[in-house]
């Protein structure tokens, strides 16, 4: 009978384990050469604030934009934003719609403050391609 109550109360105090930090509604709109990029796909990547005792600096917010470019974040909850501080951001353009622009995950388009206590709309610009650089290939094309 011990056993079962402390499984019960082990089971009582356990949660997900995700650290949620604070959140502003974060949104914004993707472009290249002054034109919307639908589709695109945005990450807002947080850094370490200065001074942090832990590593632990928190999720990415993330968002796809839709048809005219348009975007609004998501961290924890759908719409939610992205986290209050220090942000690293990237966009890739949607293979299925070919724009005149390129970037990858990995390399930053600009870096970002989140605040709590102000509008937090980015305008995302996408560099153009460079010539005789290709389109990206569409992960999810049918190969044949």
């Amino acid at each position: 009978m011990k056993k079962y109550c402390v499984l019960l109360l082990a089971a009582a105090g356990c949660g997900s384990g995700l650290e949620e930090f604070p959140v502003a509604e974060t949104a914004g709109v993707v472009l290249c050469e002054g034109k919307p990029v639908p589709f695109a796909r945005v990450q807002f990547n947080p850094q370490a604030r200065e001074g942090a005792k832990s590593a632990n600096i928190g999720k990415p917010g993330f968002a796809f934009a839709d048809a005219e470019g348009k975007f609004v974040l998501t961290t924890y909850h759908d719409g939610d934003g992205a986290i209050v501080g220090r942000h690293v951001v990237t966009a890739v353009p949607d293979p299925g719609n070919p724009c005149n622009c390129h970037s990858d995950d990995i390399t930053p388009l600009m870096e970002v403050d989140v605040r709590a206590d102000q509008e937090n709309a980015f305008e995302v610009v996408i560099p153009p391609r460079a010539k005789g650089q290709k389109p990206a290939a569409d992960p999810f094309a049918d190969p044949e």
